[in-house]
């Protein structure tokens, strides 16, 4: 089975120095990953799910800390995001810096995708997983939020408030963190997660903006960008490209496009390695019922839903040809 890798490696770089604050070791962070600290720290770092997961999960238990994204978010600064965090910080507006972090996604390292909309003179994110995180979603929905609140006003040098959160988990039995940090109405156990900021706040200006500077830096953005890309091969950038947005299945012709190439060209490329978009689509689409079945509490239905399949009995048949086995052989309940 092949998996698309979470490059994420900054990220954990991340996680480790700000454990490591609270008196925690790398390897009491990393137990159970087979990751080393070492490596970690050269560079870009491909990583499983799951490592993701194993992570995550040492550090809550680690500090005890239920609402430890909150914090871990409130902690981020403008230099943790590298070039593309300096161009944020030279944009003229935070309009500019918005559409530059929706333009250069891909160095912005994350575990869940986010569409940034203005709609109706409302501005919010919508939130969805990249791949399941179980109970762990609390937890990157909180950073992401409290990351974009630290990241906002630290480049405007203004309050940035959050207007309303609609957060698709139930409540947790303590919620004096969210008052404290977000401080706006909130609403638990929501069919999306839905985040919405002050639209006025779009034209508040950047203390430190210089046109000059932002054009080098979007260059060096731009660079950097196409540096991923070329070093990725072509059907883990597929793979990447399908789980960036759930439940959307395209076409050989869709993700060709979206790849900025011909659907020839992006056939022909994959045969070169003895694959086709189908092979890589049914990967795609078994990793993530595994890990659906493994880590959610989503139903058979909801899952085929998600997967892009129209009845539960599709699934179902698609499962079975995919494994071998059947639903409730990784769901005795079921």
């Amino acid at each position: 089975m092949t998996t698309s890798k979470l490059h994420v490696g900054n990220r954990i770089g991340f996680y480790l120095a700000r454990m490591a604050a609270r008196g925690f070791a790398n390897e009491q962070v990393l137990a159970g990953t087979g990751l080393e600290a070492v490596r970690i720290g050269e560079g870009d770092v491909a990583i499983e799910p799951g490592d993701f997961r194993k992570i995550v999960g040492n550090m809550l238990r680690l500090t005890n800390d239920p609402r430890l994204g909150i914090a871990m978010g409130a902690e981020f600064k403008v230099s943790d995001l590298g070039v593309l965090g300096y161009a944020a910080l030279t944009a003229s507006t935070l309009e500019q810096s918005r559409k530059l972090f929706l333009k250069y996604t891909t160095l912005n390292e994350r575990v869940i995708t986010t569409s940034n909309e203005i709609r109706d003179g409302k501005w919010f994110s919508e939130i969805r997983e990249m791949f399941p995180l179980g109970n762990l979603l609390p937890f990157a929905v909180e950073e992401f939020v409290s990351q974009t609140i630290s990241l906002a006003s630290s480049i405007s040098n203004r309050p940035f408030p959050i207007r309303e959160m609609r957060l698709a988990y139930p409540q947790p039995a303590n919620i004096a963190a969210y008052q404290r940090r977000f401080d706006c109405p909130l609403y638990f156990d929501q069919p999306r997660t839905l985040v919405y900021f002050d639209i006025q706040h779009l034209n508040d200006p950047i203390s430190l903006a210089n046109s000059e500077v932002f054009k080098l830096c979007e260059q060096q953005c731009q660079h950097h960008a196409s540096q991923l890309a070329e070093g990725d091969d072509l059907a883990n950038r597929i793979r990447s490209a399908l789980v960036e947005k759930p439940g959307e299945f395209p076409t050989v012709e869709q993700m060709a496009a979206r790849l900025r190439m011909g659907s020839r060209t992006l056939r022909r490329r994959l045969e070169k390695d003895n694959l086709t978009y189908q092979q890589i689509l049914d990967d795609t689409r078994r990793d993530l019922a595994l890990q659906y079945l493994q880590f959610t509490a989503l139903t058979p239905k909801e899952i085929g839903f998600l997967l892009g399949y129209n009845s539960v009995s599709n699934f179902r048949r698609a499962f079975k040809h995919w494994t071998g086995s059947k639903l409730s052989d990784y769901r005795p309940h079921e």
